[in-house]
């Protein structure tokens, strides 16, 4: 069973003129523990939109509520000039969902459990990789470096991806 979409490519708005048109303007990532891959893609599309007036969050399905980002995604991070300091995984919820226009989450059961917790989210959840023939986004917890690596250049790729559309 695919995701479900609402708009296709060619119906996202390109660009939107002013900050009072924008479509998006909160913006939720979602995994599973809140400490690797929705993390990386806050701070990436953060980084990303700059100046723009976005919010961006994220949080997970089953997440280790209280805990820091994973240490290597945090390396990843750094490495590249980013930094996640100060995330604190939390539980995904109703509330974190209605207060979102657009939530992307990392893999195809992810997108069917945020419509099991929000039912009327489903024109607004997408993959994160959505512009590359809904990719998932493997989970690289608990694995070596070169599989956070690999994570992150596909969450990279795809963040980049939705810039377009922001």
């Amino acid at each position: 069973m695919g995701v479900s979409h609402v708009f296709t490519h060619r119906s996202l708005p390109k660009k939107l003129e002013s900050e009072e048109a924008r479509v998006f303007t909160k913006i939720l990532m979602v995994c599973v523990g809140n400490i690797c891959r929705s993390p990386t893609a806050e701070v990436l599309l953060r980084h990303r939109v700059g100046s723009k007036v976005i919010r961006v969050e994220s949080a997970g399905l089953a997440a280790l509520s209280g805990r820091p980002i994973d240490p290597v995604a945090r390396e990843i991070l750094e490495s590249q000039g980013l930094s996640a300091n100060g995330h604190v995984a939390r539980q995904l919820d109703a509330s974190l969902i209605d207060a979102s226009d657009l939530v992307l989450a990392m893999e195809g059961r992810h997108v069917r459990a945020i419509h099991r917790i929000a039912p009327h989210a489903r024109g607004k959840t997408f993959l994160l990789g959505k512009w590359q023939d809904d990719a998932p986004i493997p989970d690289p917890y608990q694995q070596d470096r070169a599989v956070f690596e690999h994570t992150y250049r596909m969450i990279d790729t795809a963040v980049e991806s939705w810039r377009t559309y922001l």
